[in-house]
C-alpha cells in the first residue's frame, strides 16, 4: 500500500512511457472526416518562386472551400505584415471571410491583443476552473484576419516533462473569455455543436450528447496517430492547389492547413514519433474527440489498481512461498505479462488507461522479497542438513544429494573399507528405567558428540540403530590411513564416552560404558532402496566382523576390539587379546588399545 501511495510521484515518467507505448500497441480508430493539407517541401518546390505566400495560402483556402470543405483549421498564426490593403493580406482575408475558418493564436505575456471571434461556451455550475488555464495573452493573426475567421482557437502546445506532446489544455482564458484548443474548436465545428457546456469537479465538456472527461489540470490527453494514419489521411498543398488531388475529397470534411517544414510549423515529439508536425497534433486531438476514443485515467481507477495490487500482492507472496523460486521467478514474469496485457485489452475497449507499471513494479517487489526470504530459508534449511548429515556422511555425499538430487545414485562400488561399529552397555537396563524423553535427552547428547567425532576424523556414519553408530572409513570417497584413522576415533569416543558419564545428568542415570568394533577388507558400496527408503550402505565379511567384535568387548572386558585384517594394517604395536573364538568367523587373534 505505501507502494501505491507514493506511486504516482515515483513512477510518474515510467507510467507515461507505458502510456506512450499502450497507444501505439492498441491504434486508435481513425475519423474519416479528417484531411491534413501539408505546405511541404514539395509544395514550396512546385511554387512558381519557391516560396509560399499568404496568397498562396488564401487561394489554398479557397480551393478547399470550394470543394466543399466544412471546416478549414489553419495551424498558422499572420501576426506580422498586417497590412490589409498589401494584395496577399487582401486575397486571404477574402478566402477566410468565405470560408469556415478557424485561426490560432499562441501564448504571450501581454494581453495587448484579444482573439476573436469568441467560441461560445456555457457554465454549468458547479465547475472548477484549472489555473493553468489563465493566461496572461495571446499572440495573434492580423485583427483583419482574425475578424475574417470563424472563430479563434488556441494553437499553442505544452509538453510534459520529457517534452513529449500527450495532452492539450483544453481552455485558455483570457479576461472573461475562455477559447478552445485549435484541435478541440474544430471537432466542434465539424460536429455542428452550438454551445459547449463546461461544468463538473473536475471539469468536464459536453458537445451536445458527447461528455468529455478532462484530466484534474483540465488537460484532454490524446493518441498520436501512428506514421501510416499520417500518411494515410495527408495530402501535399501542392498537389490540392494543381488540381492532383479531386476536389471531391474535401467535401464536408474537416481539413487542417498546416507544414512538416522545420521554418513554417512546429515540430514536436510525440508517442508515435520524435518530430511531429503541429498540425497532425492538432488533427489527432480533433480525432479524438470526433472517434469519441480519449485515453483517460478514469477516477475509479487508482481504487481499483489498489485492490489488484493487495490481492496480486498477496497471491505473489503466497506463490513465492510455494514453489521454486526459478518457478516463483516464471509465475512473476507470466503476471506482469497478463498485467501487461490487462492494460491493452482494457484501454482497447475502453479508452482507460490502466496503470501496469505500478503493479507490475509492485509484483516484482514482493516476488523479489518473497523470493529473497524463501531463498534464505532454503539456504538456512541446507546448511542445517549439511551440517546434519555431515555427522553421518562424508560432505561430498551430502554435496552430491543436495546439489544435484536428481544424479542416479551410486551402486555396487567395491573398495577396502574400515567399520567401526558402537554398542552402550546395559542399555536395555536403562531404557527401561528411563522415560522415553529422558532417554531421547541422552542419546541426542550422546548421538552429536559420537557422530561429530566419527565426522572429524573423516568417517561416515551409515547409521544408528538404537544405541549402536554403525560408521565407515575409506567410503565412499578414499580416506588415507583411513584403519589408523578409524583407531583414532575409536580412542577419541572412548575418552570421550568415559567423560560424559561423569557429567551429572548421564551419572545420574548410570549411563553404560561405550563397547567399538574395528574391522578392515573389501566390502561393496552402495545406494539401496528404490520407491521408499534409500540407504547408502556398505555389505562384506569385515563389515559383519566388527559387528561381532563389538559385542566380544562384553567377554574380553575392553572397550575397543580390533581385528587381524586392521591390526596387521594399522603398523601399530597393539596389545594382543589372544586366539578368540568369534561366533561365525571362527578363531581369530583380536588386538586392542590400551589408554
Amino acid at each position: 500500500m505505501l507502494l501505491y501511495a507514493y506511486a504516482e510521484a515515483i513512477f510518474e515518467t515510467q507510467r507515461e512511457q507505458f502510456f506512450d507505448a499502450l497507444t501505439q500497441w492498441v491504434p486508435a480508430p481513425q475519423s474519416p472526416e479528417i484531411i491534413v493539407v501539408d505546405i511541404d517541401r514539395k509544395s514550396f518546390l512546385a511554387a512558381p518562386d519557391r516560396s509560399w505566400d499568404r496568397a498562396r495560402t488564401g487561394d489554398l483556402v479557397s480551393r478547399l472551400t470550394d470543394a466543399g470543405a466544412r471546416v478549414i483549421a489553419v495551424d498558422f498564426i499572420f501576426s506580422t505584415a498586417c497590412d490589409a490593403a498589401e494584395a496577399s493580406n487582401a486575397a486571404l482575408e477574402k478566402a477566410i471571410s468565405g470560408a469556415p475558418v478557424v485561426l490560432g493564436f499562441l501564448i504571450a505575456d501581454t494581453a495587448a491583443e484579444r482573439p476573436v471571434p469568441v467560441p461560445p461556451l456555457a457554465l454549468r455550475k458547479p465547475v472548477a476552473i484549472p489555473d493553468l488555464w489563465f493566461i496572461d495573452g495571446a499572440e495573434t493573426s492580423c485583427a483583419f484576419l482574425m475578424k475574417a475567421s470563424r472563430s479563434a482557437a488556441a494553437a499553442f502546445l505544452v509538453g510534459d516533462e520529457d517534452s513529449r506532446i500527450r495532452r492539450v489544455q483544453a481552455f485558455s482564458i483570457i479576461g472573461n473569455d475562455a477559447y478552445p484548443a485549435l484541435g478541440v474548436e474544430a471537432a466542434r465545428l465539424a460536429d455542428a455543436v452550438r454551445t459547449p457546456i463546461l461544468g463538473g469537479e473536475p471539469a468536464w465538456l459536453r458537445l451536445d450528447g458527447q461528455i468529455i472527461e478532462l484530466d484534474e489540470d483540465g488537460s484532454l490527453r490524446f493518441a498520436a496517430s501512428p506514421a501510416d494514419a499520417i500518411e494515410k489521411r495527408t495530402l501535399s498543398a501542392g498537389d490540392v492547389l494543381s488540381g492532383a488531388v479531386d476536389a471531391a475529397r474535401f467535401a464536408d470534411k474537416l481539413v487542417f492547413i498546416g507544414s512538416s517544414l522545420p521554418n513554417l510549423g512546429g515540430l514536436r515529439a510525440t508517442a508515435s514519433m520524435p518530430l511531429e508536425p503541429s498540425v497532425q497534433i492538432h488533427a489527432d486531438i480533433a480525432n479524438a474527440i470526433l472517434t469519441d476514443f480519449i485515453p483517460r485515467r478514469d477516477a475509479r481507477l487508482p481504487l481499483f489498481e489498489a485492490m489488484f495490487m493487495l490481492l496480486g500482492g498477496v497471491l505473489t507472496a503466497l506463490v513465492a512461498t510455494r514453489l521454486r523460486p526459478v518457478t516463483s521467478a516464471a509465475l512473476g514474469v507470466l503476471a506482469i505479462g497478463l498485467t501487461t496485457a490487462t492494460a491493452a485489452g482494457v484501454y482497447a475497449t475502453t479508452a482507460w488507461l490502466l496503470d501496469a507499471v505500478s503493479i507490475s513494479v509492485m509484483l516484482l517487489v514482493v516476488l523479489v522479497a518473497t523470493s529473497t526470504l524463501q531463498f534464505a530459508r532454503v539456504k538456512r534449511a541446507e546448511t542445517a542438513a549439511r551440517s546434519k548429515f555431515s555427522q553421518y556422511l562424508p560432505q561430498s555425499v551430502v554435496a552430491r544429494y543436495i546439489d544435484d538430487p536428481d544424479a542416479d545414485h551410486a551402486t555396487g562400488e567395491e573398495r577396502p573399507v574400515t567399520a567401526l561399529f558402537t554398542d552402550i552397555e546395559s542399555f536395555s537396563t536403562l531404557s527401561q528405567r528411563l522415560s522415553p524423553r529422558e532417554l531421547v535427552t541422552l542419546l541426542d547428547i550422546y548421538y552429536e558428540e559420537v557422530n561429530g567425532l566419527v565426522a572429524s576424523h573423516g568417517g561416515m556414519v551409515d547409521k544408528v540403530v538404537g544405541d549402536a553408530v554403525h560408521a565407515f572409513f575409506n567410503a565412499p570417497e578414499d580416506l588415507h590411513d583411513h584403519v589408523n584413522k578409524a583407531i583414532d576415533c575409536a580412542r577419541a569416543m572412548r575418552s570421550l564416552t568415559e567423560e560424559m558419564r561423569t557429567r551429572p545428568l548421564f551419572a545420574k542415570n548410570d549411563f553404560g560404558r561405550t563397547r567399538i568394533g574395528i574391522e578392515t577388507g573389501m566390502a561393496v558400496l552402495g545406494e539401496v532402496g528404490a520407491g521408499g527408503k534409500l540407504d547408502y550402505t556398505a555389505h562384506g565379511d569385515a563389515i559383519n566382523l566388527a559387528a561381532r567384535l563389538q559385542e566380544a568387548n562384553k567377554f574380553l572386558g575392553t572397550s575397543i576390539c580390533i581385528g587381524p585384517e586392521a591390526a596387521i594394517q594399522s603398523g601399530r604395536s597393539l596389545r594382543s587379546l589372544d586366539m578368540q573364538e568369534i561366533r561365525g568367523f571362527g578363531t581369530m587373534e583380536l588386538f586392542t588399545v590400551d589408554s
